[in-house]
């Protein structure tokens, strides 16, 4: 089984592009599947556009904390998956913003399984990825971020000794396995960010734990004109959380 973790916060537009094209592409490739969604404290209509697509396939709606975060929100649907689904399942986590493309899961999925992987992050900086629609600024923030990153905590292939080039990506397949293992290693620690520096914290903690031996980068088609609404994401909190994270990571 294929389970889809989407986080939103009043991202009620792009949901309902959202859905209808993650079912198309299950229903290509003939693969059981179940959406999660953590809503996030959205204050829009994200439940009833997202209730409309339970008989066209497995949709779970986890309960809205009042706390806001979007480290907050992935903690809660992966805590839900490691406790409730197999560890034979895959995890597949991306924007709920139609800026990750479900078109590409396909190939991606292949891969996966085909080279039995650990986990497979979309990269935006790998050869024949493409970014389009997205501030030049923003891409040498991340381009930046990615190779302090990359200095700092070097990842590793064990197989072909490839390193990890994006580091804040969403857009992710991981073994449930492996998620398992590191609940069971650190327990709600294995995410402590509230926001999108969880996306770091748990690709280091997953390495530093040795549970991401066998791992690939599939380039993406990063595709941000397609999102409707203006970007929730704080580059100045975000940045000061990122330093002190480093900190608590390297310690």
């Amino acid at each position: 089984m294929i389970r889809i973790l989407l986080c939103a916060f009043n991202e009620a537009k792009n949901i309902e592009k959202l859905i209808p094209s993650i079912i198309h592409e299950f229903e290509l490739m003939q693969r059981e599947f179940e959406i999660i969604f953590c809503l996030d404290c959205s204050t829009d209509n994200s439940v009833e556009v997202i209730e409309k697509y339970k008989k066209q396939c497995p949709i779970t709606i986890l309960p809205i904390e009042n706390q806001r975060g979007l480290g907050i929100a992935f903690k809660k649907t992966f805590t839900h998956t490691i406790l409730n689904c197999s560890d034979n399942d895959l995890i597949i986590s991306f924007d709920a913003d139609c800026t990750h493309k479900p078109s590409q899961l396909s190939e991606m999925i292949k891969i996966f399984d085909n080279e039995n992987l650990d986990f497979m992050v979309a990269s935006r900086f790998v050869n024949s990825s493409s970014i389009s629609h997205f501030p030049f600024y923003r891409i040498m923030i991340s381009k930046s971020i990615s190779l302090f990153l990359q200095i700092l905590f070097p990842i590793k292939n064990t197989k072909n000794k490839n390193k990890i080039k994006d580091y804040t990506s969403g857009y992710r397949i991981y073994k449930n396995s492996i998620l398992q293992k590191l609940y069971k290693k650190l327990g709600a620690n294995f995410i402590t960010e509230k926001d999108f520096t969880y996306v770091i914290e748990i690709l280091i903690k997953l390495n530093q734990n040795k549970l991401i031996n066998n791992f690939a980068e599939y380039p993406i088609k990063y595709e941000y004109g397609e999102k409707i609404g203006a970007s929730k994401l704080r580059l100045s909190s975000n940045f000061s959380r990122l330093i002190l994270l480093c900190f608590k990571l390297l310690k």
